[in-house]
């Protein structure tokens, strides 16, 4: 009976796998929005990237994609994902709406569980803040210059030729962050669990440096004033001190370096 059982189930594995799918559908609209004001955007799987213009508008690219061994479930899966998007003080919000997890184990024997991601290239002014909020992806974001909030949980985070204020944190993955210039008055906070930080910032900045490990070292290539020292921490002032500079990790080095 076990026998004729585990047979039973081979053969419904090999018949779902036989009518397997990769289906996508792209998303793409622009908005017109006002430069200074945040876009928001929350996704749950796949890869955010954010480039700029000189434009008064934001361009959300995205390609929805769905996976299953069942071709009629990877239909159903694709079509209850959600891109909504709604204007918001001068700004943008766009929220990604997966359907509800069924994932279960009869779901995989059965073939018909999904596999859902979204993956986005936004375009938005250079002056636009970021607030991006992601669970299994990377964000990338060049030129963009306002106040920013990334938050992921499995992905890297990187920033270049950027300029603002910062406040990100990932859990799993490096955050490397270049910033041409820092506000006035705001902070620049980059925190990982398991990751390297790396912060480029202009030799000139005026600065007050918080920075600690637990399993890992710090250097920097801009003179720091300390005000305590060790082999997994850093504290003290670049150029009589200013906006505060706190990078934590836990299992990582962190790199203080001269934006070029």
């Amino acid at each position: 009976m076990l026998k004729r059982s585990v047979v039973a189930l081979l053969l419904t594995v090999v018949a779902a796998a036989a009518s397997a799918a990769t289906l996508t559908e792209t998303f793409d609209r622009t908005f017109d929005v006002r430069p200074g004001a945040v876009m928001f955007l929350a996704n749950t799987n796949g890869h955010i990237t954010v480039r700029s213009w000189d434009q008064p508008h934001v361009r959300i690219h995205a390609e929805k994609r769905a996976e299953s061994r069942d071709s009629d479930a990877a239909k159903q899966g694709l079509a209850s994902l959600k891109i909504e998007t709604a204007s918001a003080d001068g700004g943008l919000k766009v929220n990604t709406r997966y359907p509800k997890n069924n994932n279960g184990i009869m779901e995989w024997i059965a073939g018909t569980s999904v596999s859902l991601s979204v993956t986005y290239e936004v375009t938005v002014p250079r002056s636009m803040s970021l607030t991006l909020e992601d669970t299994n992806g990377a964000m990338d974001i060049t030129d963009v210059h306002g106040a920013h909030h990334l938050e992921t949980t499995n992905g890297h985070l990187e920033l270049v030729h950027c300029g603002g204020s910062l406040d990100a944190e990932t859990t799993n993955g490096a955050i490397r962050v270049e910033l041409l210039e820092v506000t006035a008055g705001k902070s620049v906070r980059a925190e990982t669990t398991n990751g390297r930080i790396t912060l480029s910032v202009p030799r000139g900045l005026a600065a007050r440096v918080d920075a600690g490990t637990t399993n890992g070292s710090i250097t920097t290539d801009l003179p720091v004033t300390t005000t305590d020292t060790g082999h997994h921490s850093l504290r003290g002032t670049i150029n009589g001190g200013g906006p505060e500079l706190r990078l934590r990790t836990t299992n990582g080095s962190i790199e203080i370096k001269a934006a070029k």
